[in-house]
């Protein structure tokens, strides 16, 4: 028998051979846009053979992806069972969000101190301008993630930055899952600037209090959607 060439030894999950990074980014990018689409449901399993023929990939390439997932809280793994799409209860709401406020209260007194809006926030807000709920949901939740990514970026703490990117896949994930959060696009865009209207104030307190009716108004919103 002739001998596999190097992508296809690298595909075979018969050969004990670790795929290249690049299937794996690939793959993992890929299985992301489409959890964060709505393309799998809350609590449902992603099967190993059903991925690996929709993506064309091997079970080992399709498991280091999905553990990569994990990683970033858009997949949880079950022994014995496989990968499945987390389904967010009261409780992790809650506690989503109340983590998420701690983590950007610090952020929000750090931005104070300096007067530094951060440019890709604004943009972000932009982008919910532009957009409608009917056709650009899925960039509305990306919209939305900017601007919390900004907000704690600016900060210019890197423990900060790390402490969040444990939490932002889970917040992403729940904004996706539960869509109509907001009434309109433009009801979302002006809340966000009147999150960066309170940080222009350079007034901790004012910008502290701003934020922290953001993220209680969210929550309420979020579970009323349950």
């Amino acid at each position: 028998m002739p001998s596999l060439p190097a992508k296809n030894r690298a595909e075979d999950p018969e050969m004990n051979v670790e795929p290249p990074s690049s299937a794996v980014e690939v793959l993992t990018h890929a299985l992301r846009r489409r959890i964060l689409s709505g393309d799998f449901q809350p609590g449902e399993f992603l099967r190993d053979v059903k991925m690996c023929e929709e993506h064309s990939t091997s079970r080992h390439t399709f498991r280091t992806a999905a553990q990569v997932l994990v990683t970033q809280g858009l997949l949880r793994q079950i022994p014995n069972r496989g990968f499945v799409v987390p389904e967010f209860g009261p409780d992790d709401i809650v506690d989503i969000t109340r983590v998420r406020g701690a983590i950007e209260g610090e952020a929000i007194r750090l931005i104070v101190l300096t007067g530094i809006i951060p440019s890709q926030a604004l943009e972000a807000v932009d982008v919910m301008h532009r957009s409608t709920l009917s056709s650009d949901r899925s960039l509305l939740v990306a919209a939305d993630r900017d601007f919390h990514r900004a907000i704690i970026a600016s900060s210019g703490s890197p423990r900060l930055k790390r402490t969040y990117s444990d939490l932002e896949g889970e917040i992403e994930l729940l904004l996706a899952q539960r869509q109509d959060f907001y009434s309109t696009a433009e009801e979302m865009a002006e809340e966000h600037e009147r999150l960066i209207n309170s940080l222009r104030s350079r007034h901790y307190d004012t910008a502290r209090d701003a934020f922290q009716e953001h993220w209680e108004d969210l929550q309420i919103k979020l579970l009323d959607q349950r």
